[in-house]
């Protein structure tokens, strides 16, 4: 019986290693319904849609302006492995929401605003 479920269980391990948990640093601003998010070591803006993060954020630094955030979750592009979609993040984990200083994140460039608007 237990051999009839392999290729299940092999397909479950393959898309688990596929997403596995990170701790990522970068620099959050939130916008209307969602946050963007850019990494420090990737600088790729990603979209990232938590209310738990948001909250904190809004608490910690207020409205637009970057904070730099610690957080713990799993990464991704949605669309065609083509190119397209957008990429995104998933918070499991906030670890660390603070403003923002000259040191945090220096590939990020300064001016993040102007980014904001094609989301």
């Amino acid at each position: 019986m237990l051999k009839d479920y392999r290729p299940v269980l092999l397909l479950c391990a393959l898309l688990a290693a596929c997403h596995r948990e990170s701790d990522v640093r970068g620099v959050y601003v939130a916008q209307d319904h969602s946050g963007a998010l850019f990494l420090c070591d990737e600088g790729k803006l990603r979209v990232v849609n938590d209310s738990a993060l948001r909250a904190r954020y809004e608490l910690t630094v207020g409205g637009h302006v970057p904070a730099f955030v610690r957080l713990r979750g799993i990464r991704g592009r949605s669309g065609s492995p083509k190119g397209g979609g957008q990429w995104w993040f998933q918070v499991h984990e906030i670890l660390e929401v603070r403003p923002r200083v000259a040191e945090d994140c220096p590939g990020v460039a300064q001016p993040v605003t102007p980014l904001l608007s094609n989301l």
